[in-house]
């Protein structure tokens, strides 16, 4: 059990410091990378036929990812603790696990757009900009980049870290990996196009659904962070309280309106939200803020929510579903 418990304590605390310290693998290596993929290739070949029909065919297009990738890594996972013993698996399993998450990642996309507008390079910012987001960002204003830029980050602090966090702890690795699947499914074709409306409507709601617990639990951990780092947290809750609403996705105004909130600015995207009775930021340094909010409030979560739900939890899920998947071994 003693054993057990520092596998399990080490397969997240070397996640994570792979993540600050070595970043993303390459590409060509990156399982979300795969993903991408494996749901490109089946979305171009779904001929759009009928409203029922497609959608239909978007709840397939859905669930043959989401079999394939946590079933696949659980059986490697679980062949490799055959065969290796436990320490090979437990590093294993952490390079899998990073790849579910990304803290840093947002800081890198980030910084060269706010090293862009503190040296006045508007077209450089709007490149960058480009890179994070998919509104056109080619007529954006300083201020509207800036919004940009703090809003993804903002975003990504439910997407990209505290709802993988929350999965791996709730299921261990393959649990962490079906949201994965689920967030990129949602990324590639759940939005509202004449394309994806019907196609991707159950891959939508499927990441409304796998987030909506994180979206709202993420809340007092960035309020938290910006107490710690002297911001005005209760100005974040209250427009958390106050915007919550206020996005199309019942998932993203409450990280979103919160950040605004505490930076004293507002996040707006023309013509389809506004976040905050602030104005809009015109000092790059939101941007870095922003970032520095994100990082803490993921730190404090993972030790807190994470790292104990997957020693109490997660870790035994896993075992268990890699033990199923083996039993012939």
């Amino acid at each position: 059990m003693t054993e057990l418990v520092l596998l399990a304590l080490a397969i997240p605390v070397l996640a994570l410091l792979i993540d600050l310290l070595l970043g993303e693998p390459p590409t060509p290596l990156h399982p979300v990378v795969w993903m991408g993929k494996m749901i490109g290739y089946l979305d171009k070949r779904i001929k759009r036929t009928s409203q029922r029909a497609d959608r239909l065919k978007g709840v397939f297009l859905a669930l043959v990812p989401l079999c394939i990738f946590p079933l696949s890594f659980t059986l490697m996972l679980g062949v490799i603790h055959d065969l290796f013993g436990a320490v090979v698996w437990a590093v294993v399993s952490a390079v899998v696990v990073k790849t579910m998450f990304a803290i840093n990642a947002m800081d890198r996309h980030v910084r060269p757009i706010m090293e862009a507008l503190e040296r006045d390079d508007l077209d450089a910012a709007r490149r960058g900009a480009s890179m994070i987001v998919s509104r056109d960002v080619s007529k954006l204003d300083k201020e509207h980049v800036i919004s940009c830029a703090a809003e993804s980050a903002a975003e990504n602090t439910v997407d990209s870290v505290f709802s993988p966090l929350f999965y791996l702890g709730l299921g261990g690795m393959p649990l962490m990996v079906f949201y994965r699947v689920s967030n990129t499914l949602d990324a590639m074709v759940g939005y509202m196009s004449m394309e994806h409306i019907n196609i991707g409507r159950f891959s939508a709601k499927l990441d409304d659904a796998t987030n909506w617990v994180c979206a709202r639990l993420c809340v007092p951990f960035i309020l938290l962070a910006m107490a710690l780092l002297r911001l005005d947290w209760r100005q974040g809750w209250a427009m958390a309280k106050k915007y919550k609403g206020a996005t199309t996705s019942p998932n993203k105004g409450w990280s979103m309106s919160a950040f605004a909130g505490g930076l004293g600015v507002r996040f707006e995207k023309p013509g389809t939200y506004v976040l905050g009775d602030g104005p809009l930021p015109s000092d790059p340094a939101v941007i870095g803020r922003t970032v520095s909010v994100m990082k803490l409030s993921a730190f404090l979560f993972f030790l807190m929510v994470a790292l104990p739900l997957f020693i109490l939890l997660g870790v035994h899920v896993q075992l268990l579903l890699e033990e199923v998947l083996t039993w012939w071994l």
